[in-house]
C-alpha cells in the first residue's frame, strides 16, 4: 500500500444502494435485489494518471453516474501499483483494476490467473501527438542531457513492474545499459518524486500527472526523455475484468462501463471545466490552478468511448520481449473484448 498518500485514499468505499427498500413495503423490498457490488482496486495512481478515480468520486454528480446505486455498487481500494492490483486480481480479492500491460503481461506468463481475464476499456494513452506525456526528469542545471548520462545514477520510478518501470527499462536497454547493473532503479511513491529529485535524494525520476503539472509550474526541473520519445502512441494503463466476474455479472460490468464512458464524458464537458478541476483537487488534495490542464489537449489522451485497440497494448509488451526483459511470448488481442462498453 502507498503510505504516502492521505489515509482516506488508501481505501475509499463508494458503497450505493439497496438500504431504503424496506421502507418502502416489503412487496416492492423482495421484488428488487440490491446492486451488485465490484471490488475494484486501482493501479496506483490517482487523478489524471487514473481517470477511474475522478470518475467515481463523491464529488462527481450522481446523474453523471445513473447506474451507480442500481445495478451496481462500487469499493475502491488504492493500491500502490499495477504489479500489486494484479495479486489482488489474481488472488480473488477484487474484481476488477487498473492494469499496465507489464504488469498485466509478467502475471499471464506466470500463469497468475487460472480463471483468465478481459481488458474491457481504456484508461489512457501515451505517445499521442498534441497531449501529455509521462516525463523522466532530472534537476534544469543537471549536466545529463540524454538517457546514456543515467549510468551510474539512482533513478525513482512508483513500483517495480509498473508501466512507468517498463518504459525506463526499455529505454536504458536501447541506450546499451543494464537496468540491473549500470545504475540503481528504486520505489518512490508519485507524490513524493519530485521532491526526492530536488532534495537530490535520486538524480532521475518520472513524474505522472497531476504531479509533472505541479512540478512544471513550480520549474526548476526539466524533462530527460518521455514516454512519447520510447514508445509514441501505446496504452499505458487499461481497465481489467476476472472471467469469473465477467461470466456471473455481465451486465453489472456492462453498467459500470456505461457509467465509465457517461463519467468521462461529464469530466470532458468545457461546461463542466471548472467543477472537474475541483473535483480532482480535492481528490488529489493539489490546488486548483495547478491542474487547470485537466481535460484539456494538455492532459493525458483517453479515447471518450472507453475504446483501446490491441496493438496499441501489444507494442510495449513486443519490445519488452525483444529487449530480453519478458520471457515469453504474450498475444493480447485475445484478451481485448470492447463488447461490454456502450455501443
Amino acid at each position: 500500500m502507498n503510505r504516502s498518500l492521505p489515509a482516506s485514499l488508501r481505501r475509499r468505499a463508494l458503497l450505493v444502494g439497496g438500504t431504503a427498500l424496506a421502507a418502502i413495503g416489503p412487496r416492492i423490498a423482495r421484488s428488487q435485489s440490491a446492486p451488485v457490488p465490484i471490488r475494484y482496486a486501482t493501479g496506483g495512481g490517482i487523478g489524471s494518471s487514473e481517470i477511474e478515480t475522478v470518475i467515481f468520486d463523491p464529488a462527481v454528480p450522481r446523474a453523471a453516474l445513473p447506474r451507480m446505486g442500481k445495478d451496481y455498487s462500487l469499493n475502491l481500494t488504492y493500491s500502490a501499483g499495477s504489479p500489486q492490483a494484479a495479486a489482488m486480481l489474481a488472488s480473488g480479492q477484487v474484481d476488477m483494476t487498473t492494469l499496465s500491460c507489464s504488469a498485466l503481461a509478467a502475471a499471464l506468463l506466470k500463469d497468475a490467473f487460472p480463471s483468465g481475464l478481459t481488458i474491457v476499456s481504456d484508461n489512457y494513452q501515451d505517445g499521442r501527438v498534441g497531449f501529455a506525456s509521462n516525463g523522466f526528469y532530472v534537476l534544469q542545471d543537471s549536466p545529463m542531457k540524454s538517457i546514456g548520462d543515467l549510468r551510474g545514477k539512482t533513478v525513482a520510478i512508483n513500483a517495480f513492474g509498473s508501466a512507468v518501470d517498463l518504459v525506463l527499462r526499455v529505454a536504458l536497454k536501447r541506450a546499451g545499459m543494464d537496468p540491473k547493473k549500470d545504475l540503481q532503479i528504486v520505489e518512490i511513491g508519485f507524490p513524493n518524486i519530485g521532491s526526492a529529485i530536488r532534495q537530490k535524494r535520486v538524480d532521475c525520476g518520472v513524474l505522472v500527472l497531476p504531479f509533472q503539472a505541479v512540478e512544471n509550474s513550480t520549474g526548476g526541473l526539466r524533462t530527460l526523455f518521455s514516454t512519447a520519445d520510447v514508445f509514441g502512441p501505446a496504452s499505458v494503463i487499461f481497465n481489467v475484468v476476472s472471467n469469473d466476474f465477467l461470466k456471473a455479472h455481465p451486465e453489472t460490468v456492462r453498467a459500470f462501463l456505461a457509467d465509465y464512458v457517461n463519467g468521462l464524458g461529464w469530466l470532458n464537458q468545457p461546461a463542466n471545466h471548472a467543477q472537474a478541476v475541483s473535483v480532482m483537487a480535492g481528490l488529489t488534495k493539489l490546488p486548483a490552478d495547478t491542474l487547470a490542464y485537466a481535460f484539456t489537449d494538455k492532459d493525458y489522451y483517453r479515447a471518450p468511448n472507453g475504446h483501446v485497440e490491441a496493438p496499441l497494448i501489444q507494442k510495449p509488451i513486443d519490445a519488452l520481449k525483444e529487449l530480453g526483459l519478458l520471457n515469453g511470448d504474450v498475444q493480447i488481442a485475445k484478451y481485448v473484448d470492447m463488447q461490454y462498453l456502450p455501443a
